[in-house]
C-alpha cells in the first residue's frame, strides 16, 4: 500500500471529505483543505494539527478556476510536492426537471465536474514532474446508469468517471494515477433527507473502504459490495424497470 504525506482535499469540511481529512492527518502529513465554510474548515484543521499534521486552508468555491489554481499552487509550495489529490466536493439538487430549472442544474455541473477538472488539473504538471501521485475524484454509484429523480446529479457524475477514466490513460506512462470512487448511500449530510437508503454505511467504515482503494490503486471502485453487484443489474436492465425501481426524487437541494 502507498503512504500519503502530502494530501489535498476539497469539500474538507463534512462528510466523506472529513472523513478521509480525519484518515490521513496524521503525525507527519501535510494537508491541504478546500472547503466553502472556513469555520468547518478550521475545526478539521485544529483535529489534525493536534495529531500532528501540518494543515493549509483555502475556504472558497472549487468552481472558481482561478481560486482553485492559487490555492494549488500555494500548496504545492508549502508541502514541496503533493501525493494525492482527492477531488470530493459536490452539491446535490431538487429534482425540477418538469419545472425547467436551469440554474441549480447549471450550478451542480459546475460544482460538480468542472470543480473536479479545476481539482485535479493544476497539480498534473507536478505530480508527472516528480514521478508519482494519485489523483482521484468523487463519482458515485448513479454513474453507472442514469435515473429518473437524479438526472443531473447523474450526468455530472458520469461526467466524472469519463474525466477520470481519460486522464488515467493520458498518464499512463508517467507513474501519476487517475481513479474514481463509486459510493452508494453513506450517512453523511448530503444524503441524510433522502428517505430510500439501502446499503447505508457509516462513515468510518466507508472512509476505510475509500483509503483502501486509493492505496491499492483502484480504477473505478463502486461500495458497498452490494452496490457493485447492483451496478451491473442496474446497467443492463429496461428503462421500465429502472423507472419503478429508482430512489424518490430529492425533495430538497443540498449544497
Amino acid at each position: 500500500m502507498v503512504s500519503f504525506r502530502r494530501v489535498f482535499v476539497t469539500g474538507a469540511g463534512s462528510g466523506l471529505g472529513a472523513g478521509l481529512v480525519g484518515h490521513y492527518g496524521r503525525e507527519g502529513a501535510h494537508l491541504g483543505l478546500v472547503g466553502r465554510r472556513e469555520a468547518l474548515l478550521r475545526e478539521r484543521q485544529v483535529e489534525c494539527e493536534g495529531r500532528g499534521a501540518r494543515v493549509e486552508v483555502y475556504a472558497g468555491d472549487v468552481a472558481d478556476t482561478d481560486f482553485m489554481q492559487q490555492s494549488a499552487a500555494h500548496f504545492l509550495g508549502a508541502a514541496g510536492g503533493v501525493d494525492l489529490v482527492v477531488a470530493n466536493a459536490g452539491i446535490a439538487i431538487a429534482n425540477r426537471v418538469r419545472e425547467g430549472e436551469v440554474h441549480e442544474v447549471a450550478r451542480l455541473i459546475n460544482v460538480n465536474l468542472v470543480g473536479v477538472t479545476n481539482t485535479l488539473l493544476p497539480f498534473v504538471p507536478g505530480m508527472i514532474e516528480q514521478g508519482r501521485g494519485t489523483l482521484c475524484a468523487m463519482s458515485s454509484f448513479t454513474a453507472h446508469r442514469g435515473l429518473p429523480g437524479r438526472t443531473a446529479y447523474g450526468a455530472s457524475k458520469a461526467g466524472v468517471t469519463a474525466f477520470t477514466d481519460g486522464l488515467r490513460m493520458e498518464l499512463h506512462d508517467t507513474g501519476v494515477h487517475a481513479m474514481a470512487l463509486h459510493p452508494g448511500f453513506v450517512d453523511t449530510p448530503l444524503t441524510r433527507d433522502n428517505p430510500e437508503m439501502i446499503f447505508l454505511l457509516d462513515l468510518d467504515h466507508a472512509v476505510r473502504i475509500m483509503a483502501s482503494a486509493i492505496g491499492r490503486g483502484a480504477r473505478n471502485h463502486t461500495f458497498p459490495w452490494q452496490m457493485n453487484l447492483l451496478k451491473e443489474v442496474v446497467k443492463r436492465a429496461p428503462e421500465s424497470i429502472i423507472r419503478r425501481l429508482a430512489p424518490a426524487p430529492r425533495p430538497t437541494s443540498m449544497k
